[in-house]
């Protein structure tokens, strides 16, 4: 099922209470608020975001050592909703209908990004800020969902007779340019519909031109 972009959820949406502990939930929900207007958790500082967040200031190191740690937590949350329910699509997509996976995994990808929009937000601009350890796990992150959608699109047959290697340089490619093009979507709403059918041509075009042209110099991988 595509996540309902109706409903949008700035903070940590449909997780299990005893998945986080609450005062861990009420910080990173509170850093999301603040930091989406800055665009970097490093510009917080720990007085203001337990304030924020309704807490003492010595609960966020119950939690926490640093503003990296908590960004790298709400990397891995976002990350462990967002990589099933991408396979989940796919598998789902792949049963009713192979010629719409793509449609339907990016439509998905972008819904899910509009119910996490602070999170997507501050990501895309994290990504070249100024945290290497941050950025690392970003970019692992985008490089793990390009593993496994060029794992579902091999074991599905999306696309016979492409070597896994360059399955894997498409994959990436396609993650990566979701993941900016994410940044458009959710501050143009006026433009989402042209941004999802442009998006859903760019996967189609992309893996289509990759097995019509298999022998292509292979090109380093996006970073």
């Amino acid at each position: 099922m595509i996540p309902n972009p109706s409903s949008p959820d700035t903070g940590l949406p449909a997780l299990d209470d005893a998945s986080i502990a609450p005062g861990k939930r009420r910080l990173i929900e509170a850093a999301l608020r603040l930091a989406v207007v800055r665009r970097t958790f490093a510009s917080l500082g720990i007085r203001e975001l337990a304030r924020e967040a309704g807490l003492n200031p010595n609960t966020f190191y119950r939690h926490f050592e640093t503003l990296d740690d908590l960004a790298l937590e709400t990397i891995t949350l976002i990350g462990a909703r967002l990589r099933p329910m991408l396979h989940s699509v796919r598998d789902s997509a792949a049963r009713d209908d192979p010629a719409h996976v793509a449609s339907r995994a990016v439509a998905a990808f972008f819904a899910f990004a509009l119910d996490h929009r602070d999170a997507f937000i501050i990501g895309i601009a994290e990504y070249h800020g100024s945290s290497v350890r941050v950025r690392s796990a970003l970019r692992a992150l985008l490089d793990e969902i390009a593993r496994e959608m060029a794992d579902d699109v091999q074991r599905l047959g999306l696309a016979p007779g492409l070597a896994r290697e360059r399955l894997d340089e498409v994959c990436a490619q396609i993650v990566l340019q979701l993941f900016h093009v994410s940044h458009d979507y959710l501050e143009n709403p006026a433009q989402r519909a042209t941004l999802l059918v442009q998006s859903e041509r760019f996967v189609v075009w992309l893996l289509t031109g990759a097995m019509l042209n298999p022998n292509a110099a292979q090109v380093p991988a996006p970073n």
